[in-house]
């Protein structure tokens, strides 16, 4: 079985409500088709399609979207046959130029078919034929970043500098996560899940899921890296030239069918199982951050800085914690992703691997279901927490300005300390690694930390660099080594099993919850041109906090040091180089065995069995702000219905 660690990092978002209308994104599309065409087999049963929501905590159904909420991409070009799945939602739909993107959707294109995404950083994504991208969230990052996901096939970045209190753009893959500060450079994805980031100008930084305590990769202008499809990164070396069809079709000529199906079918079962590991310790950080905000709201109330004071470090140290958790998460939930996108993709091509299909297909509807758990924990948790991070965390409140949020008056009275990485590690479980050094470029970009204006694409430019050859950066070889996906016609077929519910407002996700974060310390809404004056003459100053990464056993204890170094930088004249303590999470490629009570708390181990049934036994019982849903109980035994509650 393939070993899979997740990742995290620190990331977040907020993001207003608003009046209720449908968009452009689910019920009511045009042309919608089955997750792959032909006659559909039926290869799960109802019990199966039970377990995925029961284990995911959601139902199947897409979203209905506000009036003014932004899209966080659009499409911006579309050549030959085009779809989108959007969030929640099993089946695919025809898709042309300017089709608004939200967190969670997925883009394929066809054989001999292109498409080009523009992020709302104006960041561009160009898609090449036969290939499968996503729209990965801007909701859980500490400081607001575009992120995307390449789940099969050969996608090209050109990223925009980052502007002030903008954080690190991100990419997942099945094996890795790429991060970059505004460089160009394209990432492709086999049919086996291995993986290859090469850099056309600036430098990323790779890191491989097979080993996240290690440090990340550096790659260089014209190197490359290759990911394994066990998430071991290899060594750098060089690329000259954009060779990526080439390259797809040699790795995909070494591909056996069945055995790869399988081994996707062994990485979904062990993501399943530290997807639900993660909710479950994602709850011991929500109760802590419940619980500080009441005694900061209330410190606030009587003028108490004392007892703010005294409660500062270890709030600010469970922001971090849980802005950890929620990187891991994505990670962990485009891995999934991935592997199920190739898992299928080769099936269709390739029917005659029935019987390693037949293994993988349960799982695979899990992968439409655990997008939309992040979305639905990102808008009613890592949102309104984000906000709490600008007025409580050092970096937060550092960066508050840059967004143009104005700190209350009491809160910003106290200096928040520097967080002790030794402190978020022990909220969460697994190793710390070191986040990149960001870059800033001054700059009045827009930055979004709620929706992105609903029109903000209409005077934003697609801005693709250039191939570095005459020819353009993806060709496909005149002569094919390998059918295995490119050029391979699809025979066979798959459709999900599960019950697809109607559409539901995005605004309706935070009555999912019992987590009342946000509530009891209102920030006034963010000023957008004092934000952007900030941005532009920006001069600052920022920790960076370097930390070592510790190695634990299977219980999760630490038997390595922690050091910190605190290295003060900043460069004034119109570029700001600013590193953020964003520390991170590692869980080991190990059998984790512990203890997942009621209490769940930060000290807590984690017991996950992988067997295709994970049970995790935190119980949330914390009253939802003003909406008072049905209180729906998950267990994974039972098909989860009508709710969603943080933890299983």
């Amino acid at each position: 079985m393939i070993r899979m660690t997740v990742i995290a990092m620190t990331f977040g978002l907020l993001a207003g409500t608003a009046c209720k209308k449908k968009s452009d994104t689910s019920a009511g599309e045009a042309a919608k088709t089955q997750a792959t065409t032909g006659t559909t087999k039926d290869t799960t049963t109802p019990a199966t399609g039970a377990t995925a929501e029961a284990n995911a905590g959601v139902t199947a159904g897409g979203i209905e979207r506000a009036a003014d909420e932004g899209a966080a991409a659009m499409l911006a070009q579309a050549t030959g046959t085009v779809e989108v799945r959007r969030l929640g939602e099993p089946t695919w739909a025809a898709a042309k130029a300017d089709t608004k993107l939200y967190a969670g959707d997925q883009v394929r294109t066809a054989d001999a078919s292109g498409a080009t995404i523009m992020l709302a950083d104006q960041s561009v994504i160009e898609v090449a034929e036969a290939s499968t991208v996503a729209v990965a969230s801007r909701d859980a990052s500490a400081d607001p970043a575009s992120a995307a996901a390449v789940l099969s096939g050969n996608a090209r970045f050109s990223v925009t500098p980052r502007a002030p209190g903008e954080g690190a753009f991100r990419v997942y893959t099945p094996g890795a996560v790429v991060l970059t500060k505004g460089t160009t450079y394209g990432i492709g994805v086999a049919a086996s899940g291995e993986a290859r980031v090469g850099v056309e100008s600036g430098s990323v930084e790779v890191i491989g899921l097979a080993a996240l305590d290690a440090q990340p990769i550096e790659v260089a202008t014209a190197t490359q890296v290759v990911i394994a499809a066990d998430g071991k990164v290899g060594s750098t070396s060089a690329w000259a030239t954009d060779d990526w069809g080439t390259w797809r079709d040699e790795a995909d000529a070494t591909v056996e069918v069945g055995g790869s199906i399988k081994a996707h079918g062994d990485a979904l079962a062990e993501l399943d199982a530290a997807l639900n590991a993660s909710y479950t310790e994602l709850q011991a950080n929500a109760d802590s951050a419940v619980t500080f905000e009441a005694t900061a709201a209330g410190a606030a109330e009587k003028n108490d800085t004392a007892a703010y004071t005294a409660a500062l470090p270890d709030g600010a140290a469970t922001i971090d914690a849980s802005f950890s958790l929620a990187g891991r998460l994505e990670a962990l939930t485009w891995a999934h992703a991935g592997h199920a996108t190739l898992a299928t993709d080769l099936y269709v091509r390739h029917p005659e691997a029935q019987a390693q299909w037949d293994v993988v297909a349960p799982r695979v509807d899990a992968s439409i279901l655990w997008p939309k758990r992040f979305e639905v924990t990102a808008t009613a948790y890592w949102q309104p927490l984000r906000m709490q991070y600008y007025v409580h965390h050092p970096v937060g409140r550092a960066n508050a300005s840059l967004v143009g949020i104005t700190v209350p008056t009491f809160y910003a009275s106290v200096q928040p300390p520097a967080v002790e990485p030794a402190t978020v590690r022990a909220k969460v479980k697994g190793q710390i690694w070191v986040a990149p050094t960001i870059a800033w470029q001054a700059s009045t970009r827009p930055l979004w930390i709620a929706n992105p204006n609903a029109n903000w694409h209409a005077s934003a430019k697609v801005n693709a660099a250039p191939p570095r050859a005459k020819v353009a950066w993806y060709v496909r070889p005149a002569t094919l080594k390998s059918k295995a996906y490119i050029g391979a016609p699809i025979k066979g077929s798959w459709a999900t099993k599960m019950t697809v519910a109607a559409p539901q407002p995005r605004a309706a996700f935070a009555a999912s919850w019992k987590i009342p974060v946000g509530t009891k310390i209102k920030v006034d809404a963010p000023n957008f041109d004092a934000a952007a004056k900030a941005r532009a003459t920006a001069k600052f100053e920022a920790p960076n906090m370097k930390v070592n990464a510790p190695n634990i056993d299977v219980k999760g204890a630490a038997n390595a040091k922690m050091d910190t170094a605190v290295d003060a930088k900043a460069k004034i004249n119109g570029k700001v180089n600013v590193a953020v303590p964003q520390p991170q999470v590692v869980v080991p490629s190990v059998d984790v065995k512990g203890k997942a009570g009621a209490a769940a708390n930060a000290g807590a181990d984690v017991k996950t069995k992988v067997d295709g049934a994970v049970k995790a036994k935190a119980d949330v019982k914390i009253k939802a702000p003003e909406v008072k849903p049905p209180a729906v109980k998950v267990d994974v035994k039972a098909k989860a219905s009508g709710g969603f509650k943080l933890g299983n």
